[in-house]
């Protein structure tokens, strides 16, 4: 079969270099300032043979004729063009081609500069083989959006989790972040967080990158772990002879703290030498923001009928964050075939959160006051070293990359202190908790409780090598393209923690003798008061005068050490084969991608004797291997140049999180309870269909709808049941314990509508031809069965993090160098946790955000801006069960930043 298979894939290959005659390859570019059309369309007139634009401008166009051919040009917003090329038998023909922009008149004043930008992206998504969406570097500059999440959570169909009011992580048609993958360059990179896969996208800056792509369906192509889809993130690369010199400067103010923040950013670029070989872009930026939250959180124990038994926690946020972020692309072009390039980016997130917590628990009638005092940084690298060549008709590809990320936690200081008989009554109200009393407020009755030191220290490495070969072709009139390739990836994961936790040995003095720090006098709006808290470097300070005073709790830092680090080594092997046929008006591409898993663990398991004492500690470890054969079909119906129709039908999965599936084991044998890992956690595998129709319009403007379907099976998550210790031992030392272990269950089930339109209504008269208008939306059901206790029974629940809906209301005015825009961004509630019982599942409230970002040109190298964020004060709001069961409010404030944007391009040359 082997023998068959190779002889007719060199008779095809004879076939083909002798129907092939030659290569025009090419740069499409605005004619004005000679900056690359990315997703240009490029097609022979008279045939079907056609190609699009990459993110440079340029194309690579086969013509299986030889003599002069006349290329037809498309690019949304500008003036269609055609440009007659002569073809050589053999040989490469090089073709840089002008497009002259359709400059749109408003009063007499051109805007045209503003919406290349978002022509650039709706062009790339035009002439794209699979459904995705694109944000440009200048789309993202028009929203208040610092961090590459938020940047995200404007594309249709995506949502986002906050921490302290900023985007964190992305969630993709209603699926939650570790169905999503998150690339570099096309790479993807690993998360410096230590239990998950997923990286948290507020510590990539936004002024970083050149374009955001969310792809929502996959092409054999690409790594087939992506369910919900595949964002990209593309840093900038140096496009011509001109001088580029661009930055921002800006400052701003947080209502809530009352305290300012900045930023900075500057960018250079420039190809070199007299034929433009080499390519140089550098790009440095910093952000720091003084940020804070004010925040109540009840209790979900399972006694929910007796609420006057549960804790409440009053807690007081404040936060400086910096993020810093530099990247650079060096290429250089031997020639028009043969290219090379090393492509970097560095970020660093930085938090330092001061936190002071009251706990009152009305049961024991106590309360507790904790402070915190933590510092954490987390940094992403990714090097990406590779080629491009053109041998004959051949196309080649290869690249080597690596990549590291790191969450290091060199301090984590907690100083609590208690106090009895002062605990007040609690009303629980839906909005606000109601207390009783005040005699909480007095430090001097508040003893010593603990004193806990940590530090952390999570890094997962990737090193990967992949290569693609493409061999175009061509079949009854028609072109096409076989792609074969292959991709290596070998990652490293670990986690280390040190944890002291020390109690009193003898008298240390109360509460106030440590008073300082910040005093929020206007917490919640004033409806709570708080007392001074516990300066930390005044504690430690005692601490160290005084070691004679505290006692260090030896079993519970060798349990707490035990039970959290662990080692992880995950190695993937891949390839695939696939297609494109163009049909007249009618592409089809498809394929299979193949995927190797290996992937070992070690930890240790931690087991406590009935008394309480720690009893031992074993080392344990465990591994999965798996595989999947994942067939990718598309089709893209072009009924013109601006309308398509795509269907695609794909098949996907994700695995797991390195936390759910270190096979580590603690038990209490004291309290009969126990939570054990889950080594043979499989992946979560899915069928996704799509069908999506778009219509582009002529004024820089898109309006498209269509569905999505998602079928997954393994769906993981967290059961409760009762079982014996250790878990499936056939000599067990315990029995009927209350287990937690997280599963994989049945079925799931997700469907969704996808609307989106944006234009810019310059057909309208007078004044009001400066209107934009910005909408999307995306409805999404889904249904999970799970078995959730130990009962035989199952159930049907939603997807955790499906949020029914999500959308974008955007509208923007543009006159003369004044620019005006108001966003509105709606998440609606969804699952995020489930309980022991429905009563216990906990549920984020639905969050509907204002920002008002304004700005005023004063040349065309100087523009000024103000930005406003938040703006309703929207809070973060969590309940169980019930939406009168509220759990979680925290208010975050609004926030501003000013500033002045330049951009400065040298014409000397």
């Amino acid at each position: 079969m082997k023998k068959k298979c190779t002889f007719f894939i060199l008779l095809w290959l004879c076939w083909y270099v002798g129907a092939a005659q030659g290569i025009i390859k090419g740069k499409v570019i605005d004619d004005q300032n000679n900056q690359p059309l990315p997703g240009a369309s490029i097609t022979v007139d008279g045939t079907n043979a056609g190609a699009s634009a990459n993110l440079s401008g340029e194309f690579e166009l086969n013509v299986f004729t030889s003599g002069k051919v006349d290329l037809k040009i498309s690019y949304l917003g500008y003036k269609p063009s055609m440009v007659s090329v002569e073809v050589v038998s053999g040989k490469v023909t090089t073709v840089t081609i002008p497009l002259r922009n359709e400059s749109f008149e408003i009063l007499g004043v051109t805007i045209t500069g503003q919406l290349q930008g978002q022509a650039r992206a709706l062009n790339q998504q035009r002439t794209a083989d699979n459904i995705k969406n694109v944000v440009s570097a200048d789309q993202i500059g028009r929203f208040p959006d610092p961090n590459a999440a938020e940047a995200l959570q404007r594309v249709p169909g995506v949502n986002i989790e906050r921490d302290q009011g900023e985007g964190r992580y992305v969630l993709v048609r209603g699926l939650s972040p570790q169905f999503t993958n998150i690339s570099v360059n096309g790479e993807q990179i690993p998360s410096p967080e230590a239990g998950v896969r997923y990286v948290a996208l507020d510590a990539i800056p936004s002024d970083q990158l050149s374009s955001l792509e969310v792809s929502k369906s996959l092409t054999p192509d690409m790594d087939g772990d992506a369910i919900g889809g595949s964002v990209n993130l593309i840093t900038r690369t140096a496009q011509s002879g001109i001088t580029t010199l661009n930055g921002t400067l800006a400052g701003g103010y947080n209502n809530l703290m009352k305290r300012g923040n900045w930023q900075g950013s500057l960018q250079y670029g420039q190809r070199l030498g007299k034929e433009e070989k080499l390519g140089v872009m550098l790009n440095i930026s910093h952000y720091t923001n003084n940020l804070g939250s004010d925040n109540w959180e009840r209790d979900t124990r399972d006694n929910v009928a007796e609420p006057e038994e549960h804790r409440l926690e009053l807690r007081d946020y404040e936060l400086t964050r910096t993020r810093f972020g530099s990247s650079a692309t060096i290429d250089y072009k031997f020639n028009p075939n043969h290219q090379v390039y090393v492509r970097g980016l560095y970020s660093r997130f930085t938090d330092r959160e001061w936190r002071r917590r009251y706990v009152f628990l009305p049961a024991d009638d106590e309360v507790e006051h904790i402070t915190k005092d933590r510092f954490e940084a987390q940094s992403v690298t990714s090097i990406n070293v590779g080629a491009n060549h053109l041998f004959g008709k051949f196309t080649l590809d290869y690249e080597g990359s690596y990549s590291y990320a790191t969450q290091d936690t060199p301090f984590d200081n907690e100083a609590g202190f208690i106090a009895s008989d002062v605990a007040s009554d609690i009303t629980f109200q839906t909005d606000y908790p109601r207390l009783s009393s005040a005699h909480y407020l007095d430090n001097t009755l508040y003893s010593f409780d603990s004193f806990e030191t940590g530090h952390t220290f999570a890094k997962d490495r990737n090193i990967t090598g992949k290569f693609n070969l493409g061999i175009p072709y061509q079949w009854g009139g028609n072109g096409g393209l076989i792609k074969v390739g292959g991709k290596v990836r070998f990652k490293e994961k670990s986690y280390a923690i040190t944890q002291n936790k020390y109690e009193a040995l003898s008298d240390i003095p109360d509460l106030s003798f440590f008073e300082g720090g910040l005093l929020d006098k206007n917490f919640i709006g004033n409806r709570y008061q708080l007392s001074p808290s516990v300066s930390i470097p005044s504690f430690i300070r005692y601490f160290n005068a005084n070691p004679q005073n505290f006692e260090l709790q030896i079993e519970d830092k060798a349990a707490d050490e035990a039970l959290e680090s662990y080692t992880a080594t995950e190695d993937v092997y891949a390839g695939y084969a696939m297609a494109r046929q163009q049909f007249r008006k009618l592409m089809v591409l498809g394929g299979v991608r193949y995927e190797r898993t290996n992937v070992s663990y070690q930890s240790s398991d931690v087991v406590f004797a009935p008394n309480g004492d720690l009893q031992q500690i074993l080392p344990v470890s465990g591994k999965s291997n798996y595989e999947f054969f994942l067939p990718q079909l598309h089709f893209k119906y072009s009924a013109n140049e601006l309308t398509n129709i795509r269907l695609a039908g794909t098949f996907s999965y994700a695995r797991p999180n390195f936390d759910q599936i270190i096979p580590a084991q603690e038990a209490s044998l004291e309290d009969l309870i126990a939570t054990v890992g889950n080594a043979v956690l499989q992946p979560v595998k899915a069928f996704n269909l799509d069908l999506l129709a778009e219509r582009y319009l002529g004024t820089i403007g898109i309006i498209s709808g269509g569905f999505f379907y998602k079928k997954l099976d393994n769906f993981i998550y967290t059961r409760r049941f009762t079982g014996s210790y250790p878990l499936n031992s056939a000599t067990p030392i315990a029995t009927d314990l209350l287990i937690t272990q997280v599963q994989n269950g049945k079925t799931a089930d997700l469907l969704g509508v996808e609307l989106a339109y944006q234009q810019n209504l310059n057909f309208l008269s007078g004044a009001l031809s400066g209107l934009g208008v910005y909408l999307n939306y995306t409805y999404t059901h889904s249904s999970a069965i799970v078995q959730r206790n130990e009962a035989p029974e199952t159930e049907m629940l939603n997807l955790p993090g499906q949020a029914a809906h999500v959308g974008n209301v955007s509208l923007s005015y543009q006159y003369k160098g004044f620019s005006a825009r108001a966003s509105l961004n709606f998440n609606g509630r969804y699952l995020s946790a489930t309980g022991a019982t429905p009563a216990d599942d906990i549920y984020v409230k639905d969050r509907m955000q204002l920002d008002v970002t304004l700005g005023y040109t004063i040349t065309k190298q100087w523009r000024v801006f103000a930005e406003f964020m938040n703006l309703t004060n929207q809070p973060f709001e969590t309940y169980a069960g019930t939406r009168n069961f509220t759990t979680q409010r925290e208010f975050y404030g609004w926030w501003t930043r000013f500033g002045i944007k330049f951009n400065i391009l040298d014409k000397t040359k």
